[in-house]
């Protein structure tokens, strides 16, 4: 955990130290990313994993006022009361009038509870509110992960897929300048030039919109990773160097359990049974201790004694009301008849959580199965397109070379750099849907390389 922590505050003070740079130098300097890289600054910038370990401290401290209620709990109290109209008191057919002035009282009462179910099991309930927040941070985390690498591949595709078409139009500038040449020399129609030169500017376009598409990727990438959009990004590596990694993907017998959202509703369902065992204990007698020590006073203000008609002077009298201890009991009555409704509530829900659980476990297993399928077959994608990028390259060599001496078609050439740029894209998204696929079964198996939970 420590090393995690290390971790995000180097990518932090990184992250300040290229701001603060920037400003001095008044444009933003790159930021040169790797994979991994990437994964790390989005784990201590991304908005969303911030917010969640704001709701595990949030837990943590309602998990600290549970415990608090074990606490002897001590309260002090005063009352003063001021007499703003004399009081009365009939006597032998007389109304006397009181002397009384004002009245204090003050106390202090400690209460101390000692078989108090519905506190434990309240405490027990703030332990499960815990590993569900820790869960969900970790959820968080998978998702982020998950949801960065496949954009990090998405922006080397559409690096790769610009470098493909550069190439491509390299090719068709050459067939634009054979044709040409071939025509001034008064070898070759003029159709074959201009139909030359048709195929080279349509893939201007193309390369306008994989140009854009790279900076698209690049935008939501910095949105994932929680930097600003103005700092710009170098992406290192090609698609080409993950072929190494890819291998036949078999469908894991186990491994389910570590599903995130599984693991969320099992906890969802320790939640609703100690609520139950919760609802439970309003039936139960509760005891406690407590202990009571008080004072009061009266004040009295001048006045004639109504008995003795004599003057009698102002005057204070203060008592004590003593140390009280003692121990209370309470035992519920309509409660044992009253919560039987929510109990069964509550029962109930737990029915239906076991049936979601059940539906979410098919699911997974489904998206398992769609995840290895998808690897498999691109995994036959990459062998099969790389082996026909060798052909497509061999036969342009040898459309290229008939072409100079006369013997094919500037036809016979286009389509043969046509089909060497089309087998080097269907390599790269070849490559790219099997990493992909194989992020989404990392996720759904809750697979964590670098161990973040």
């Amino acid at each position: 955990m420590n090393v995690v922590l290390g971790k995000k505050m180097s990518i932090a003070c990184m992250t300040i130290l290229l701001v603060f740079t920037a400003k001095a130098q008044g444009e933003q300097p790159p930021i040169e990313l790797t994979l991994e890289k990437a994964i790390e600054i989005a784990l201590s910038e991304n908005s969303s994993v911030k917010v969640a370990d704001k709701e595990i401290q949030k837990v943590n401290y309602a998990k600290k006022s549970a415990w608090y209620g074990l606490i002897p709990s001590l309260e002090a109290t005063g009352q003063y009361s001021k007499y703003l109209a004399p009081s009365t008191m009939s006597l032998a057919g007389m109304v006397v009038e009181l002397p009384t002035d004002f009245n204090v009282t003050a106390g202090l009462q400690l209460s101390l509870p000692l078989f108090a179910p519905a506190l434990w099991k309240s405490i027990q309930m703030t332990e499960i509110d815990m590993q569900l927040a820790v869960e969900k941070a970790y959820a968080s985390r998978i998702t982020l992960r998950n949801d960065v690498t496949k954009a990090y591949y998405s922006v080397l595709l559409a690096q790769d897929s610009y470098k493909a078409l550069q190439d491509g139009y390299s090719l068709a500038e050459e067939v634009y300048s054979q044709a040409k040449k071939r025509f001034e020399l008064g070898l070759s129609a003029e159709y074959d030039a201009i139909s030359a030169e048709v195929q080279m500017k349509n893939l201007q376009p193309n390369l306008l919109e994989v140009e854009n598409g790279i900076e698209r990727a690049k935008l939501y990438l910095k949105v994932l990773m929680g930097i600003d959009a103005s700092v710009p990004l170098i992406i290192k590596g090609n698609l080409s160097s993950y072929e190494k990694d890819i291998y036949d993907a078999n469908s894991p017998s186990k491994g389910q359990g570590n599903n995130t959202d599984l693991k969320q509703l099992d906890i969802q369902k320790k939640l609703l049974q100690k609520s139950l065992q919760l609802q439970q204990t309003q039936r139960m007698p509760t005891l406690g201790a407590f202990g009571q020590y008080g004072r009061a006073g009266t004040g009295n203000k001048a006045a004639n004694n109504p008995f003795t008609g004599l003057p009698s002077p102002a005057s204070q009298a203060w008592y004590s009301q003593g140390l009280l201890a003692g121990l209370q009991l309470n035992i519920p009555l309509t409660g044992i008849f009253t919560n039987t409704v929510k109990e069964k509530q509550t029962a109930i829900q737990i029915l239906q959580l076991d049936i979601q659980r059940d539906y979410l476990k098919k699911s997974i297993d489904l998206q398992i199965r769609t995840a290895v399928d998808n690897m498999n077959k691109a995994a036959k994608q990459v062998d099969a397109a790389k082996k026909n990028e060798q052909l497509a390259q061999k036969g342009y060599e040898i459309a290229s070379k008939r072409y100079e001496n006369g013997a094919g078609t500037v036809l016979e050439l286009q389509n043969a750099s046509l089909a060497l740029t089309q087998s080097q894209l269907t390599y790269n998204q070849s490559i790219e849907s099997y990493l992909s696929s194989k992020a989404d079964l990392d996720k759904t198996l809750g697979i964590d390389p670098e161990s973040i939970k």
